[in-house]
């Protein structure tokens, strides 16, 4: 079942990375990366309804995963999918 995981959050990156590169074929590579930095910004934002047990126990986290947690992410992290569109 792990490794299952891996591959699916695998296969998930990927498509987020290909999804990127569509829009910055459809809408410019400028406006894709702005899209994406807007969506950024916007990380920034706290909602401190986040921080109480009702929204832990739902698993909704706000934390970064780093490391091996990256393995099991979904979708790669903003900076990494703005770096990718900016080198081509």
């Amino acid at each position: 079942m792990v490794l299952g995981s891996l591959v699916v959050a695998a296969f998930s990156r990927f498509r987020e990375f290909r999804a990127d590169r569509g829009g910055a074929d459809l809408a410019g590579k400028e406006n894709m990366i702005a899209a994406l930095r807007s969506l950024q910004a916007m990380q920034q934002i706290r909602d401190p309804r986040a921080d109480k047990p009702s929204f832990q126990t739902m698993k909704i986290s706000t934390a970064r995963k780093t490391g091996f947690m990256m393995l099991f992410a979904s979708h790669p992290p903003l900076e990494t999918r703005i770096e990718r569109l900016l080198q081509g």
